[in-house]
């Protein structure tokens, strides 16, 4: 559980960071879409300004010149160009924006040189006049920097644009003294002279939203956290009931056990009674014959004495492994393979099953004596019961201990014959048994395991060739 709450978390983190990326990349086009709008409502307002002009202010202004002399003499770009003014009202409207754009007409004929249009320049220009494209807009890459670019064209030529427009001759003479007769000129009705754009650093539109940035990420690491917090409830939830269902497992496992122990002590308690009821009626024949002298009587009571301690002994044993007050002590291995054997040795004296015990490795073990006591009880009832159904006649448990490079293992072996591999999977799984549930729990192996891992080992089982040999390992 603990492994997957882990797994849960890095999901979780990784789910975090592509998502954070995703709002951001999704805010940042937010904020280009927000720029590209405003954008481009400037920029008709440019067009719109440049209209008025063409179209209203200047036919005004040219009327008012009665002659040529006035046309020639008093030619001025503040009142008469559409360029000058609407750069101009662009620059006044830049000062209130905090958003600085960066505002330009260019033309591949311009009066002015400071309006000459580049090579990527002229290539837009030219798509416009060819009318392949309304408007343009794309992300420059320009020193290693990203640029916002959204262009438009400006209106084509009208017959009153010639007068500054067409030929030279019939330009006012002050325009000529301004700017030169070599460009600007020979242009037609219809014609489209130049485009105007605006551009802006990528990084400054970023800024310039940074605080919508700051508060979507807030807002999402504060949703993320509250989700680590539901999770960990719902973990925290999910362990307890786990930690319930496993002791109440192990109760159930124990219980079972219990039923099969008391006739385990009822079996070892037979000989040692019949043996001291033995050694009674020997006293009492000798003693009714007189021949009861003293060195017979102490023999007598020393008999007697072995067989109440092994009883005694016996008692003991099945005492201490259903007290539950053994935690965090040291044993060893040896010992409790020994005390797991002396409870189960009626058991297995009446089935004639043999037990090989080689401990090569005497480890000690630190915790739950009847914890590891339950985990080879469970597991040599099993191999009992299958030696029994499988009618084998040479019946032979091994247990070993040894090191393993840096690990600890502790093999139990039978010649029981193999588990069937269709089932095989599924022996460490609760409530699972290839006996009939109505005389098996089929939690056995389960707690087997849980106890193992309680313990930060493995165990694990292997079909041979007539039986099979569970491995508990531990890291040294």
């Amino acid at each position: 559980m603990k492994f997957n709450f882990r797994f849960i978390i890095s999901v979780f983190i990784l789910l975090y960071a592509i998502i954070t990326l995703v709002f951001f990349n999704f805010y940042k086009e937010l904020a280009i879409k927000d720029t590209k709008k405003e954008a481009n409502s400037m920029l008709n307002n440019m067009n719109a300004i440049r209209t008025y002009i063409e179209e209203v202010q200047r036919p005004m202004i040219y009327n008012l010149m009665k002659d040529r002399e006035t046309f020639d003499n008093y030619f001025n770009s503040k009142i008469l160009s559409s360029t000058y003014i609407s750069q101009y009202i662009y620059e006044k409207q830049l000062e209130k924006k905090e958003l600085k754009y960066r505002y330009k007409l260019v033309a591949t004929n311009p009066l002015n040189p400071i309006h000459k249009a580049n090579a990527f320049e002229k290539q837009i220009l030219e798509k416009f006049r060819n009318n392949e494209i309304k408007d343009y807009f794309s992300i420059l890459e320009e020193n290693g920097k990203s640029y916002f670019f959204i262009a438009k064209p400006i209106a084509r030529n009208k017959p009153n644009c010639l007068m500054c427009h067409g030929n030279p001759q019939d330009a006012p003479k002050r325009l000529l003294a301004q700017y030169g007769n070599h460009s600007g000129f020979f242009e037609k009705v219809g014609d489209l002279r130049a485009m105007i754009y605006l551009k802006i650093a990528i990084a400054d539109i970023i800024s310039y939203h940074k605080s919508s940035f700051v508060t979507g990420g807030i807002a999402m690491f504060i949703v993320f956290i509250l989700f680590i917090i539901l999770i960990y409830i719902i973990y925290n939830k999910d362990k307890k009931l786990e930690d319930r269902k496993e002791l109440l497992f192990e109760h159930q496992n124990r219980l079972a056990v219990m039923g099969s122990m008391i006739g385990n002590i009822s079996h070892q308690w037979k000989q040692p009674l019949s043996h001291l009821s033995s050694i009674l009626i020997n006293i009492e024949l000798l003693s009714e014959r007189g021949k009861l002298t003293n060195d017979k009587v102490v023999s007598k009571v020393n008999d007697a004495n072995t067989q109440i301690t092994f009883m005694s002994n016996t008692i003991n044993d099945f005492k201490n492994f259903f007290s539950p007050k053994d935690n965090n002590n040291s044993f060893r291995i040896s010992d409790i393979v020994n005390q797991s054997i002396r409870l189960l040795q009626a058991s297995l004296d009446r089935y004639s099953i043999k037990v090989k015990i080689d401990i090569e490795y005497d480890f000690t073990f630190v915790g739950s004596r009847n914890e590891f006591v339950q985990v080879f009880v469970n597991i040599i009832n099993n191999a009992k019961d299958a030696f029994i159904s499988n009618n084998i006649e040479n019946r032979v448990i091994s247990i070993k201990s040894f090191k393993h490079f840096d690990k600890t293992v502790i093999s139990i072996q039978n010649n029981a014959g193999k588990i069937n591999s269709l089932v095989f999977d599924k022996i460490f799984k609760p409530y699972f048994s290839t006996k009939d549930l109505s005389v098996a729990t089929g939690i056995g192996l389960y707690i087997c395991k849980v106890i193992v891992q309680r313990y930060k080992g493995t165990i694990q089982a292997k079909n041979l060739e007539n039986g099979v040999i569970f491995e508990i390992t531990f890291e040294s």
